[in-house]
């Protein structure tokens, strides 16, 4: 019969309810939808309680691309996180995942840096982030010689993002294991892994992945002051 070809079946069965408001945002991503599709399946399911890590063991694709599709529906608005802080210090996140996209969405092209080293407010410069300076010292080491679990996974992103590492002084050197010593002290794996995807999905043009201004907004996103370090 003429103009069925390609056509699918009805089925008198549905398994999960899924907005069609999601399924059809042509600014959303196929992956981001698979996902929000996904979390949709679990959300509704009674007495079962959904983690985040759950759901990365649903799916075959590593972790940067799942933090990817993730970071992708919070910052389209699908996805809402609220941040509340435990007994013990630690951050505590709870997900709602919304029918209809929040609409109260601030994407920035360039973000502040919330206390920087010297002190002085401005916007993010990669001119200014020139780590290798060979006038101050002769030792210049690449970031993956610090061997530490949250400095690969920044390495990982980054270059999951085309962003490729230059090597730091030795006194920038011992900025970064200093900073991100304290940031793992208080942050785990997961929520750092969100954090340095979130920025990668709104990193400036003018920034070339330093690792140095990412851990200037570290108040920004993890409210961790570095700047002692």
């Amino acid at each position: 019969m003429a103009g069925v070809n390609g056509l699918f079946r009805k089925k008198k069965v549905q398994f999960s309810q899924v907005s069609n408001f999601a399924l059809r945002d042509t600014k959303l991503s196929l992956k981001a939808k698979g996902l929000y599709s996904l979390i949709q399946s679990y959300i509704t399911l009674e007495n079962f309680i959904l983690y985040k890590t759950t759901l990365k063991k649903q799916c075959l694709e590593g972790s940067t691309a799942f933090e990817s599709a993730w970071n992708e529906l919070k910052k389209m608005g699908y996805l809402k996180q609220y941040k509340s802080k435990s007994s013990d210090g630690f951050f505590i996140y709870e997900y709602d995942l919304l029918d209809v996209k929040d609409e109260i969405i601030h994407t920035p092209k360039t973000y502040p840096m919330d206390n920087p080293l010297d002190g002085k407010g401005g916007m993010y410069n990669k001119t200014d982030l020139n780590n290798t300076n060979t006038n101050n010292t002769k030792v210049l080491h690449h970031l993956a010689e610090l061997n530490n679990e949250y400095v690969n996974k920044y390495i990982e992103i980054m270059e999951y993002n085309n962003y490729f590492h230059k090597k730091v002084s030795d006194t920038n050197y011992n900025h970064i294991s200093n900073s991100i010593n304290k940031i793992s002290e208080e942050v785990d794996i997961n929520e750092f892994t969100d954090g340095v995807c979130e920025y990668f999905n709104t990193i400036p043009k003018n920034n070339d992945g330093d690792i140095l201004a990412f851990i200037k907004a570290s108040y920004r996103l993890f409210e961790i002051d570095t700047t002692d370090y």
